[in-house]
């Protein structure tokens, strides 16, 4: 597996299926995608008592997004702020979910690992939407 190094040890590029990490990154690129992405992430975080302030200056690149998520849910953790748990379940991450990737991937930094799937799970959402909104 492809790791990227943010300081916070090595995170995983995609802890997720790897055909699905190209799809995710064309997505990213596409500037409606993004932002429609981008205005998820915050009311998913703001709904969940989460700070979002990050997100606005997110660039669509998914290295960056990942490792701006990590350390998001890293300084919450050290500060003792909200669980991670309420957030998950507002983004639609069953605990069973997170269970069998954080097995699967339990080399990696579990918040690399959590941070991919809010990503993906993120995009899905928005994909859905909008293809139901245009029918």
């Amino acid at each position: 597996m492809s790791s990227i190094k943010n300081g916070l040890g090595p995170t995983p590029v995609y802890p997720l299926e790897m055909q699905s990490l190209p799809h995710i990154k064309d997505q990213l690129s596409t500037k409606d995608l993004f932002d429609a992405f981008k205005r998820q992430l915050v009311k998913d975080f703001e709904q969940s008592n989460f700070p979002a302030d990050f997100v606005e200056a997110l660039e669509p690149n998914y290295n960056s997004i990942l490792e701006k998520i990590v350390f998001e849910l890293q300084y919450n953790e050290k500060k003792g702020g909200p669980h991670l748990m309420p957030l998950l379940n507002r983004i639609d991450i069953s605990e069973a979910q997170l269970k069998k990737y954080l097995n699967e991937f339990k080399n990696e930094n579990h918040l690399s690992v959590i941070a991919a799937l809010i990503i993906k799970r993120v995009l899905q959402k928005v994909v859905i939407k909008r293809h139901y909104k245009d029918k």
